[in-house]
């Protein structure tokens, strides 16, 4: 039987199992935005390391030279990115939100006169389903009419002027850190792995490099599979002579990146309504593409996931599909690298498990 004070101490130690339960997840939730810039400038200093490592090796530089080319070409990057985005993608952007508010009248009177044709049709369906379809119509209809999104454009942009003090001192925080961890990452690393034992501190060496490997290797697969999307789309609308073909492709680079959507979801409605419209070469010109971009995509996209990240072709679908589903977003990143994590725990004999291969 228990004595008095050890049972005290078992309810105590419960207790603080229970608060730290409750406490810790609220307390990183609390804490873990404020640490965002550094734990971006930290997987940004990772991409940029094998560049540094590179200019060391192949032109004999010390550190501080290889860090500091690598650092100016990472700002020059930066630089033409936001110049593309800002005298390109907000101008066309303008343009088209211009566009659709010029011509809102002539686009609700086609949806009105689309909803009088597919009308003996809606009556087909069962009531509740019938009434809910012509609600959504006439919804659509007067948002139209009161549609104005160019003044809406205008206050968003506004209000993002006036929070740019402190966007701005972040992202000052976040260059600043990018440079200070790209100097410091082998003492950092070194610090981390010291903690560890001569005999753990091998298995704890691969995991980390198996989690960093798929991690930076998804990020970079993710970025070249939106990159040859956007090339793709961009082309194909110019060859089409449609306007605005910049902020379109990276809209559908935006839809595309959703598993549940693809780029699919940005085109089929667009096809339809060309139909209906009549601009049938619009149309087949669009289906065209679509079906390039589904063709190098489902040829590239296991392929580079796969190598990146390495898990096989059906797990990686499955891993992003089912992380999804559960956790929405982050989940498509968090499942594969919990697979991943699987692995190279298998690899290093903490786990022994030899039926479930991935």
């Amino acid at each position: 039987m228990l004595s008095m004070i050890e049972y005290s101490k078992r309810i105590f130690v419960a207790v603080i199992i229970i608060i730290a339960t409750l406490v810790v997840p609220y307390a990183i939730y609390r804490v873990f935005p404020h640490f965002t810039p550094f734990i971006l400038a930290y997987f940004t200093a990772l991409l940029l390391e094998p560049l540094a490592v590179w200019l060391r090796k192949k032109f004999k530089l010390n550190k501080m030279a290889s860090v500091t080319i690598t650092y100016l070409s990472f700002l020059g990057g930066i630089g033409v990115l936001g110049y593309f985005i800002i005298n390109k993608i907000y101008v066309e952007l303008v343009g088209l939100l211009t566009f659709i508010q010029n011509n809102s009248s002539k686009i609700q009177a086609w949806v009105l006169e689309l909803s009088n044709e597919i009308q003996s049709t809606i009556r087909l369906l069962p009531y509740e389903t019938a009434t809910q379809i012509n609600s959504m119509i006439i919804n659509a209809i007067n948002d139209l009419a009161n549609l104005n999104l160019v003044s809406q454009l205008g206050a968003y942009t506004i209000s993002l002027s006036t929070a740019i003090p402190n966007i701005f001192f972040i992202f000052l925080i976040y260059l600043i850190s990018v440079f200070l961890f790209n100097m410091q990452l082998d003492n950092i690393h070194h610090r981390f792995y010291s903690f560890f034992k001569d005999s753990s501190k091998k298995k704890v060496l691969y995991i980390i490099g198996d989690l960093k490997n798929a991690t930076l290797g998804f990020l970079k697969a993710q970025v070249i599979l939106s990159t040859i999307t956007f090339i793709i789309s961009f082309i194909g609308l110019v060859i089409l002579k449609v306007n605005y073909a910049a902020v379109i492709s990276l809209i559908i680079v935006v839809v595309d990146i959703f598993p549940v959507l693809g780029v699919g979801s940005a085109f089929t409605p667009w096809i339809i309504v060309s139909i209906l419209q009549g601009n049938l070469v619009l149309a087949l010109g669009l289906s065209i593409l679509l079906m390039v971009l589904i063709i190098v995509r489902r040829v590239i996209e296991p392929k580079i996931l796969g190598q990146r990240i390495g898990l096989g072709a059906l797990a990686t679908l499955v891993s992003i599909w089912i992380g999804f589903k559960v956790l929405g977003i982050l989940g498509v990143f968090l499942l594969p690298l919990a697979f991943i994590f699987y692995k190279a725990l298998v690899k290093v004999g903490v786990l022994k498990i030899d039926r479930i291969k991935f």
